[in-house]
């Protein structure tokens, strides 16, 4: 190479380094126009590629793999996800849409953690754990929990977004992937039949509110029919948000996808189904008030109002 051309292209090196750190100290808002070069561990990436998503429910995957992103970005990050950085950074997609979603940035991380928290626990004490993520969507759960090795972990959610992630993050030994509803039986049976001395611990993350209460009803009972001795969690909207044009959650302010279902206390879960046993309901303000600014800290003072907008829960499979 010519000595003047290799001069210029190490001082465009130094500039786009310098360029990169800068913007590496702050929030994720350079992803929307940082080339695409180099991912968080300054190893070559795709370039990247735009999806088209068959269903506006489908598309939601990436609101919190956004979030997740944008929370790994932060110095004092509740949680660490680089392969969510990675993988934001190889979709085409207008992310900004979601930058003013303060409540859900911080929403999607804590339910992110707390599901991962209750993985964890559940690997600790069982001899068989078996790992099923309904609705999966781009989650990298896998990855971020470190016990993964004890474990047998499932991704569960509609083929194109099996497809998606064939494409952007092919299974690793002990992760396997499910095409299908969450609604059928054929997997809950599939899955039955292959791990018959396996205890199941089935999470179904940012999902639910989409589905008529009839319907989560139904998927309730399909899941206690099959996996007795295990556990199933899984978050829910409240009943100030379920069917309501006008109070969604904000990251889905102007977007196609409603809320279709919600509730408010976690018993009532046991009188659907019997079967279920609550082991725990949460409020998401509970965790790092700090970070859910004045009016989220002053909202988690009045735990039943909490309750009319989101709940974590967790329940045991008698």
């Amino acid at each position: 190479m010519d000595p003047g051309r290799k001069c210029e292209e190490q001082q465009k090196e130094r500039i786009y380094q310098s360029i990169s750190s800068l913007f590496f100290l702050n929030e994720f808002e350079y992803c929307s126009f940082l080339p695409d070069r180099i991912n968080s561990n300054n190893s070559p990436i795709k370039m990247k590629k735009k999806y088209e998503f068959k269903s506006v429910v489908a598309e939601t995957l990436l609101i919190p793999l956004y979030m997740r992103a944008k929370e790994s970005r932060r110095k004092d990050a509740i949680l660490r996800d680089r392969q969510a950085e990675q993988l934001v950074e190889s979709i085409e997609y207008d992310y900004s849409k979601f930058d003013s979603a303060k409540l859900s940035a911080i929403g999607c991380v804590v339910r992110g953690l707390y599901f991962d928290n209750a993985i964890r626990r559940f690997i600790a004490t069982r001899r068989n754990p078996i790992v099923v993520n309904v609705g999966c969507g781009l989650d990298t759960r896998y990855q971020r929990i470190e016990e993964h090795d004890k474990a047998i972990f499932y991704e569960m959610d509609l083929p194109e977004v099996i497809d998606l992630r064939h494409d952007l993050l092919p299974a690793p030994e002990g992760d396997h992937y499910i095409a299908g509803s969450l609604l059928e039986t054929q997997w809950m049976d599939d899955l039955r039949k292959k791990h018959p001395e396996g205890e199941f611990i089935i999470v179904i993350e940012g999902v639910l509110m989409y589905f008529y209460e009839k319907q989560v009803r139904q998927l309730l009972t399909r899941l206690a029919d099959r996996f007795s001795g295990g556990e199933v969690w899984f978050d829910v909207c409240g009943p100030m948000m379920a069917n309501s044009k006008y109070i969604k959650p904000d990251s889905l302010r102007g977007h196609e996808a409603q809320i279709r279902s919600g509730l408010k206390d976690g018993h009532e879960v046991e009188n659907w189904e019997p079967r279920l046993q609550l082991i725990d309901q949460a409020l998401y303000q509970r965790f790092f008030p700090k970070r859910w600014g004045l009016g989220g800290r002053l909202m988690g003072l009045f735990p039943g109002i909490c309750r009319k907008f989101s709940s974590l829960l967790g329940y045991k499979i008698k």
